[in-house]
């Protein structure tokens, strides 16, 4: 698959937000749009892309209350510097082989972001990449 089609097929296939909709979604909305989720990001809690000029974070990254999942900050220093940040949106997206679910023959291949409450599984996949967005 090529780059712009991976980058076009995983921004329509997940939930995305703006800086904006996470500061609305705030106990206490800041004045500036843009705050929480720069100094989250800046603070390595979550991760941005851009899609189309636009700076989008995926929903999975936040809790219920719109407040950054702390398995995010370790798989992010886990990861370390990336120069493009959709190498993570991938990672998070695609199924990696060393995250299963189901037994014996229903053994299925599952996507990091469907399993972010198995922590210790996510970070033996992160550990053990290749490079490459796929496990």
């Amino acid at each position: 698959m090529q780059y712009t089609q991976t980058i076009s097929e995983i921004f329509h296939e997940e939930e995305w937000l703006t800086a904006e909709i996470v500061n609305r979604h705030q106990p206490r909305p800041l004045s500036n749009p843009s705050l929480p989720a720069d100094d989250w990001k800046r603070c390595g809690r979550i991760f941005s892309v851009t899609f189309g000029g636009q700076e989008y974070f995926l929903r999975y990254q936040f809790d219920a209350t719109y407040q950054p999942l702390p398995l995010i900050r370790d798989i992010l220093a886990a990861f370390g510097a990336v120069d493009d940040t959709w190498k993570i949106a991938a990672w998070f997206h695609y199924p990696n082989g060393r995250i299963v679910k189901g037994e014996h023959e229903s053994v299925k291949a599952i996507a990091p972001k469907d399993a972010l409450d198995r922590r210790d599984d996510l970070m033996n996949a992160l550990n053990k990449r290749t490079g490459s967005y796929v496990g």
